[in-house]
């Protein structure tokens, strides 16, 4: 494959071009329709009804690419209801495609055959480790994915966490409001329970079972989740999900639900769930959240690492795969071989301190849960929101790893709309607008203006001191290409924790340990709280240089490129 080692412009820079690409709604196709190299292409057969359950029928498509049978997938059918059988391919080739079908418990499902063309398209594909740095992903077209990230936990649910009906235009209006504001991930729980958010066994049966035989699923939930992951590959591709696939019977509890089940009853639930779902390119997987594993919790263990390896082995398009971790506990899993990212939650890390222990794996690292705005209030809410989630979001992408935002994390209330939409959570009525995301844009236009290829750099904040001395969470993070382009994040901190907010009386000053970097460098400044750039002049390597934000009471970003010939 051709790698193209830069940073893909989002959407807002693309043109018309993609922007229509987008609203055609043509990245997921389905039967003789003309289907785009990186959508997803959906063959529908008829079966006869021959066996009691549909769900026992195994049926297979074997799907054959232009460039011949050595490449060819072979993916289960899924059940749909009505005698539907739904199979699916992900398009890494354009060209003619043909494909057949076959099943030896349903004739109806058997010998079917036909074939499809498939055209160029400009979408960026799956999430791939990057050729040049394991610790970053990549998408298909060979650019840098830019990991930031909201937790929107019920977008692909008929339920929200407090069990009101989600609709899909609540969730179009939604991710529109992510997009615009420079989101390019989102965190899903693939389904939800009527009854609202909880722990218990109850929500493995109100997600995935009709009934206690575990031996029928539920169609709707499944229906509802696939019914948005088509619109999100239709209208936004540009955004990644996270879909995290199971409940919790219990917070701080060993998993018995799970343990119980039968081989069979496993088997069938993550069959169908891979025939659905994995198709899909903008998916990552994560098994469950929230939970404990350790000595303490062998049927945790042992369930995420069945899970994993059996993702390992029928996810064709190998999308990436963890699973989350309760808030302060290490990640148990980094040295697998399934566990192919690292997710943590932690509390007011604003200083990314967690990301070092897990730099020796070679993985991606993803805070995916630090603080939510408006969820407890006064007593655990970040105080200055729009300050504190872009320190994190900045802290975390210049140490190696990234962050998420959390919102109103049991409703999907669109961003824009938040100062009319009045939700409660423990005992805390919220009705004011959400400003946590208000920066975030500017994170994205920075790196997409300026085609960056984080992944091409690698942490080495001993480099950077700040001026007045301050050190710990409030030190600069500096990330360096070499000795030829140098970034720096200061956060000109005042404060720590949920109370952190800027110096207002102070300008933003380091030093930079340049004795290893020859040559002229461009300085450049930028105002993270609006997209403000500032002419710093040059510096000559060589020596330790002292630079001084030309803002006051502002968090700034510094970038020191080596002029040519320099």
């Amino acid at each position: 494959m051709h790698w193209i080692l830069n940073y893909c412009l989002p959407a807002a820079f693309v043109g018309a071009a993609l922007a229509q690409e987008h609203r055609d709604g043509k990245n997921f196709t389905v039967d003789r329709a003309v289907a785009r190299k990186f959508g997803v292409h959906e063959i529908v057969l008829t079966g006869n009804g021959s066996m009691a359950n549909p769900f026992d029928i195994v049926a297979t498509v074997r799907f054959t690419p232009p460039s011949g049978a050595a490449n060819a997938k072979s993916v289960w059918a899924f059940y749909d209801g009505e005698n539907t059988w739904r199979a699916r391919v992900y398009l890494g080739e354009t060209g003619e495609w043909t494909w057949s079908s076959t099943c030896t418990t349903d004739a109806g499902l058997h010998g079917k055959s036909g074939k499809f063309q498939c055209e160029p398209s400009k979408l960026r594909g799956r999430l791939l480790p990057h050729p040049k740095n394991p610790r970053q992903w990549v998408t298909e077209d060979g650019c840098w994915f830019l990991n930031l990230s909201d937790t929107a936990y019920f977008l692909l649910c008929r339920h929200d966490g407090i069990g009101a009906p989600v609709s899909d235009d609540a969730a179009i209006r939604y991710i529109r409001d992510d997009v615009e504001r420079g989101i390019t991930s989102i965190r899903c729980f693939l389904a939800s329970s009527p009854d609202g958010f909880g722990y218990s066994a109850k929500m493995w049966t109100d997600w995935y079972f009709l009934d206690n035989t575990y031996a029928r699923l539920r169609l709707d939930n499944l229906q509802c989740a696939d019914r948005r992951l088509r619109m999100l590959l239709d209208r936004h591709p540009e955004v990644a999900v996270q879909l995290i696939l199971f409940p919790l019977e219990g917070y701080n509890r060993d998993d018995r639900f799970w343990a119980a089940l039968t081989a069979p009853q496993r088997e069938r639930l993550l069959r169908n769930l891979v025939a659905r779902f994995a198709a899909y390119p903008q998916l990552f997987w994560l098994i469950t959240n929230d939970a404990h594993y350790g000595e303490k919790f062998p049927n945790n263990n042992a369930m995420v690492r069945e899970v994993g390896a059996y993702l390992q082995k029928h996810d064709l398009w190998q999308h990436p795969r963890s699973t989350g971790h309760a808030r302060r506990l290490p990640f148990f899993f980094g040295g697998e071989d399934w566990a192919t990212y690292i997710h943590i939650e932690h509390e007011h890390d604003l200083g990314a301190q967690q990301y070092a222990q897990y730099h020796k794996f070679a993985k991606p690292v993803f805070l995916g849960e630090d603080r939510y705005e408006q969820d407890h209030g006064p007593i655990r809410d970040p105080a200055h929101m729009r300050y504190w989630q872009r320190r994190l979001f900045w802290s975390w992408l210049l140490s190696g790893g990234s962050a998420n935002y959390g919102g109103r994390w049991a409703v999907v209330h669109p961003y824009s709309e938040t100062a009319k939409l009045t939700f409660r959570n423990r005992n805390v009525t919220f009705n004011t607008a959400l400003t946590g995301l208000d920066s975030v844009v500017h994170i994205r236009d920075y790196f997409g203006k300026r085609a960056i290829d984080l992944a091409l750099f690698e942490p080495d904040h001993a480099l950077v001191k700040d001026s007045a001395g301050a050190n710990g969470n409030r030190s600069p993070k500096l990330m360096r290409r070499g000795q030829d382009e140098f970034l720096i994040y200061h956060p000109n901190a005042a404060a720590d924790g949920k109370e952190t907010r800027v110096e207002a009386s102070r300008k933003a000053g380091l030093r930079v340990d340049l004795r290893g970097a020859s040559g002229r460098f461009a300085v450049e400044w930028y105002r993270t709280a609006d997209g403000t750039v500032h002419d710093g002049g040059t510096v000559e390597g060589g020596e330790q240089v002292d630079l001084r934000s030309p803002w006051m009471g502002e968090d700034v970003i510094v970038r020191l490129l080596k002029m040519p010939n320099g």
